[in-house]
């Protein structure tokens, strides 16, 4: 196991690096400079107030997802760190933080906590997709290369369905997991019992009221975050329609759902997002310019909501003694 984990991140340095090195390849101070002279810093400012608003409705959807027994400024605390940490650590390890975050609270039991991560992991592969492939047909990029439309209708087709038949089958698999527990390893039948709590998590979304309240939060959530690197393009003098810069977002926005997102994203977030501005119609060039100086911006977003993370602990620790 340690061996795989070693593997994978040294796999994901290697694309940090190759990538970052073919960025810097295509990148030139003129580029930069005239970034520098479009900038318009207001809109970065509207931008990463859009960008923690959908924070707050992705606390809201957490919530629900772990039945309401979670109070709304703990869950953002949550989300905060856990987005900052898997900015910044491989492997995506800041869910490690989110899992134990909730388990610390002592509300939640083990499985519901895995099964409401796994579940808006799920949904937010969904709404990562499902917008960018509105408005795809919309877009500079479907007239020059139709094909990329094919690529998102798959992916976001396997996703539904998967997700689709997981939540149809998760009860009937919970049951079985759960009569499976009666082996002689202890540690096996905790297991099993955990895997069965965390389908019979994921079956609770069959509930309709549940599934559109979190199918809602979710929607909105992903709305603002593509809405926030529309407005942060524009901060930085990118002006393109709309529905071109969704397009354009959805490369970096899939990518740091991957494992090998580590190291800030560096490369990685450049090079994909680069492509998605040049297929829409930016010059190569401008568009890893564009890239790299938007990047350090949504850096910035993340590491500039770490105090406010931090006060909503400060606020929940002081809160403890009047609650006891």
């Amino acid at each position: 196991m340690k061996s795989r984990r070693l593997l994978s991140l040294l796999l994901g340095a290697f694309a940090s690096v190759a990538i970052g090195s073919l960025v810097v390849s295509r990148l030139s101070l003129k580029d930069l400079s005239d970034l520098w002279r479009t900038a318009r810093p207001a809109y970065l400012l509207l931008g990463f107030g859009t960008y923690f608003l959908a924070n707050i409705l992705r606390a809201r959807r957490f919530r629900a997802l772990t039945g309401d027994q979670i109070s709304t400024p703990i869950m953002l605390r949550t989300v905060l760190i856990q987005n900052l940490l898997n900015t910044f650590l491989p492997l995506r390890a800041g869910e490690v933080s989110y899992l134990y975050m909730v388990h610390k609270s002592g509300t939640v039991k083990a499985g519901d906590n895995v099964g409401s991560l796994l579940g808006a992991r799920v949904l937010d592969l969904l709404a990562a997709l499902a917008l960018p492939l509105v408005a795809l047909p919309f877009s500079r990029a479907w007239r020059a290369e139709g094909h990329a439309f094919l690529w998102f209708a798959t992916l976001a087709a396997v996703a539904a369905l998967g997700f689709g038949l997981g939540i149809w089958r998760a009860e009937p698999l919970a049951r079985f997991f759960r009569q499976r527990a009666q082996t002689r390893h202890a540690w096996l039948n905790k297991g099993l019992s955990v895997l069965g709590d965390v389908l019979s998590a994921l079956a609770q979304l069959r509930n309709a009221t549940l599934l559109g309240r979190v199918a809602a939060l979710t929607l909105g959530c992903w709305i603002l975050v593509y809405l926030s690197g529309y407005v942060s393009l524009i901060g930085i003098g990118i002006r393109i329609p709309f529905a071109d810069a969704i397009f354009a977002y959805s490369f970096p926005t899939v990518a740091s759902m991957t494992p090998f997102y580590m190291l800030g994203g560096f490369g990685v977030y450049e090079g994909s997002f680069g492509v998605g501005l040049h297929l829409a119609g930016v010059a190569l060039s401008s568009a890893m310019a564009s890239a790299l100086v938007l990047h350090v911006a949504e850096l910035l977003f993340v590491l500039g909501l770490a105090p406010v993370a931090l006060l909503l602990g400060v606020l929940a620790r002081q809160a403890q003694p009047e609650s006891a």
